[in-house]
Order: C-alpha cells, then sequence, then structure tokens
C-alpha cells in the first residue's frame, strides 16, 4: 500500500472513531555506513526503514500512535492506538491540525554518496585507517574507521488538505584512535558531514585525528582556580546543544527552563547572535516545513544578547495566542539549524587574544553533567594550556563547571573559524571571560 492510500485509510478508520481531524506523517530513511578497525569490516549497515506516526485530534485535543508497516491491519491497529491513547490523555492542553501550505519549494535530496560503489565506501574507511596509522608512529591503534550517509523523505498528509513531500540527508566520515609514548595512552576523534562526497576530506580527518591524540601525549592537569578559556567551536558547540531544549516553549511553559520571564531581556553577551535558518547553503540538511505541516523560517533566536523568541510546536503557541514557528522534528520542539555570527579572529588570533588561560577541545559527561533546567553544568575536560598567546603544553582530567546562561553573558570573543558540527550547527570558537576548574 502506497503513502497516500494508506493515509486515506486512516482518515476513513479515524473518522468513523469520532476524530474531528487528523495527520499522517510517513518516514522514508535509507541508510548505510561501514566501521573498519585493522583493515576489516567491524560494522555494516545497508538498511531501509518506513514509520508512519498519526496525530489525531478530538475535542481540541491530540493524541498520537506510530506502526512501521503500511497496510490496511496496521491502519487500523494505528488508529484503534491512537483512541486509546486519547481515552487516558489527561492534558488540558488544546491542538489542532495545520492547513496552511507552505510558500517555499519542497526540497529534493538525492543522496550522491549512491553513487559510490559499496567497494569504494570500504576503501575509503580503509585509506583513512591507513593515513591515520601513517601520521605519526606513536599512533598505536585506529579503533574506527568510519564512512556513511543517509537519506531521508518525509511524507505528510492531513484532512485539512496538505500533502508535502520533501527530502533531506548528509554524509559524514569519522576516525577513533589511540596514540601513546609509552606511558598513558590518549584519543583523537574527527568527524565531518557534507552534503556530497567531494566535501568530505578523508585525508584530513584522519590527520586531524591522529593530530589531536599525539598532541595530548604527556598532558598534566592544572591547578584549580577561575581561568579564561577558549572553547573550540566543536566543543561550544557541544555545550550549546546540551542546553538547546531550554529554548523549547513548551519546556518554557511547564517550567522547566531558566528562561522562563526572559524574553526579549538580555541572557548573553553583545557579540552573541545566534539564527535558527533551515535553508543555509553551507549545512547539509534544509527543510521547507517542519513534521506538523507548518512553514519553517529563518529567525534569530538570540540577538546581541537579546532572547528574541522561543520555540513553538502549534500547542505550545495556541496556548500564548501566536502562530508556532515550525520547528517540530520528531516530535521534538527545536531548531533544524543553529548558525552563530561570525566574527573576525581566526583561530590562531584567538589563542594569542587568550593570553594566558586554557583552550578546551573535548568534554566528558554530557550525558549526565548537564541540567538544562537549572543551567548547572560540570563536565571534564581535556585541552591546553596558553601563556603569552602561545600553547605551552597539553592538559587532560580537568572539570569545568557554571552556568550556561552566565557563561552566554561572559563571552568576550567570537572567531571566524566556522565549521560544520553534528550536521546541524555551523559557528566559530568562542572565548569566555572566567569559568571555575576544577584540577589538583
Amino acid at each position: 500500500m502506497n503513502e497516500k492510500k494508506f493515509a486515506e485509510k486512516v482518515f476513513s478508520l479515524a473518522k468513523d472513531k469520532g476524530f474531528d481531524d487528523c495527520e499522517v506523517v510517513v518516514s522514508n530513511q535509507r541508510e548505510f555506513e561501514v566501521v573498519v578497525s585493522k583493515g576489516k569490516i567491524e560494522n555494516y549497515t545497508d538498511a531501509s526503514s518506513k514509520r508512519a506516526t498519526l496525530k489525531a485530534v478530538k475535542k481540541k485535543k491530540s493524541c498520537f500512535a506510530t506502526v512501521e508497516i503500511l497496510d490496511e491491519s496496521s491502519a487500523e491497529f494505528l488508529v484503534n492506538s491512537a483512541y486509546e491513547n486519547f481515552l487516558i490523555t489527561d492534558t488540558l492542553d488544546e491542538d489542532s491540525i495545520w492547513g496552511e501550505k507552505p510558500q517555499r519549494e519542497p526540497f529534493r535530496y538525492e543522496d550522491p554518496f549512491e553513487d559510490l560503489s559499496v567497494k569504494e565506501k570500504i576503501n575509503l574507511s580503509k585509506r583513512m585507517e591507513e593515513k591515520a596509522m601513517s601520521y605519526d608512529k606513536r599512533v598505536q591503534t585506529v579503533i574506527m574507521s568510519g564512512y556513511g550517509h543517509q537519506r531521508n523523505e518525509i511524507l505528510l498528509f492531513n484532512t485539512k488538505g496538505l500533502e508535502l513531500e520533501e527530502s533531506f540527508g548528509f554524509g559524514s566520515a569519522f576516525v577513533y584512535l589511540v596514540a601513546s609514548d609509552g606511558k598513558k595512552p590518549k584519543r583523537g576523534f574527527r568527524a565531518w558531514y557534507a552534503s556530497s562526497p567531494i566535501e568530505l576530506d578523508v585525508d584530513k580527518i584522519a590527520e586531524e585525528a591522529a593530530l589531536e591524540a599525539v598532541s595530548q601525549l604527556g598532558a598534566q592537569t592544572v591547578k584549580s582556580g577561575r581561568y579564561r578559556l577558549l572553547l573550540r567551536r566543536d566543543v561550544f558547540a557541544q555545550l550549546f546543544l546540551a542546553f538547546m531544549s531550554i529554548f523549547s516553549a513548551e519546556a518554557v511553559q511547564k517550567g522547566l527552563s531558566p528562561l522562563k520571564g526572559k524574553l526579549q531581556e538580555k541572557i548573553a553577551s553583545d557579540n552573541l547572535t545566534i539564527l535558527e535558518d533551515p535553508f543555509f547553503e553551507q549545512l547539509p540538511v534544509k527543510r521547507s516545513f517542519d513534521n506538523e505541516g507548518v512553514p519553517t523560517t529563518q529567525k534569530k533566536f538570540i540577538d546581541r544578547g537579546v532572547l528574541t523568541t522561543f520555540f513553538h510546536s502549534i500547542r505550545s503557541a495556541k496556548k500564548e495566542g501566536i502562530r508556532p514557528t515550525g520547528n517540530v522534528f520528531n516530535q521534538r520542539c527545536v531548531p533544524l539549524n543553529v548558525v552563530m555570527q561570525v566574527g573576525s579572529t581566526n583561530y590562531q588570533e584567538l589563542i594569542e587574544n587568550l593570553g594566558e588561560g586554557l583552550v578546551v577541545t573535548a568534554l566528558d559527561g554530557l550525558h549526565s553533567g548537564v541540567r538544562p533546567v537549572s543551567g548547572e553544568f560540570s563536565l571534564g575536560a581535556n585541552g591546553y594550556r596558553v601563556v603569552d598567546g602561545k600553547i605551552v603544553e597539553p592538559i587532560e582530567q580537568f572539570t569545568v563547571s557554571g552556568n550556561f546562561l552566565k557563561l552566554l553573558q561572559n563571552i568576550e570573543c567570537i572567531g571566524a573559524d566556522c565549521e560544520i558540527v553534528s550536521g546541524y550547527w555551523y559557528g566559530p570558537s568562542v572565548i569566555v571571560s572566567e569559568l571555575d576548574v576544577a584540577g589538583n
């Protein structure tokens, strides 16, 4: 059964159950990944998957259900499951189905990575491993060298008359390795994301992973205290993304965000402007509508330090009498692409401007050491110590801690060393005036 006929069957069954409106979103995913270690294939994925999610509305209350097969019995199961969920839901929040068509044409992604043969992709993984091992004799083991890509297709049908279809995807490559000087081994990791194979420089990925591990050999911890810090672009992105849920309107409305009551107030340094841009050219994933069918838009959510908007689903927007912002993806209300406004200082100049302080190049414990409700964090870190504007030694096993909003207010300088991080973030490194560091 094709997607449209499945949706029509669901709509008919849902009407019989007394639902006022409903929407079916079908997600088709094609995924490939090969991971190599010691010249042999350690993991191989070449798979397709399908999932259909029903959002059904009755008396302004919504309920959801999901299936992975599209046939008549699955349609019945989907509607019955949604109805059972409706009977037990106790929410007072009103919801609805969106009926306004997006103005922008839908995006199409044909996945140029499919033009490579499987053998070519395996050879690229092996080439990264060989390149990393040859970089320095102290590189002892490449734990994983991986190459992969995915294409996603979204089809949305609803009883308000919307029929939308869009595709998106990206490729990625990564190397994870260990270097040792006979004393204490150090790890190195590097990953890149891109829209096409030509944008993935596998030799550079291997070299940068090896350089990171080798440069950490002989690392010592530092004395506890307050330091000026340079947060490398990937580290700042990881920390910001760990707190991204605090910008969700639903989190704010439930009292689960420290940003409650701070809309249109200054929450960060004047230097900081951050956009959500679902059409940003340099990032591989682009969308013209979200998974509720709401048009996506480019918008600043931090403008020269001022919080200018939260991210709204249809339900959270109804509570405040405003339009939804087009940010529901996989049933979470988040920005699709985050883009930082770029400064004018390159990475080397940032180190020189730091003068004396620490460069943080890796964080540990992002899942357990971050508390979005309060904004507090305490995370393990590695990096380098800087004296007189020069890196003098690698450092490790220290903890950085503080409050995320205070950190945003303490951003002194924003770099120009932008990079794609995790496929959904494009931004540079930043210097923070002070942060608590616990070492020895």
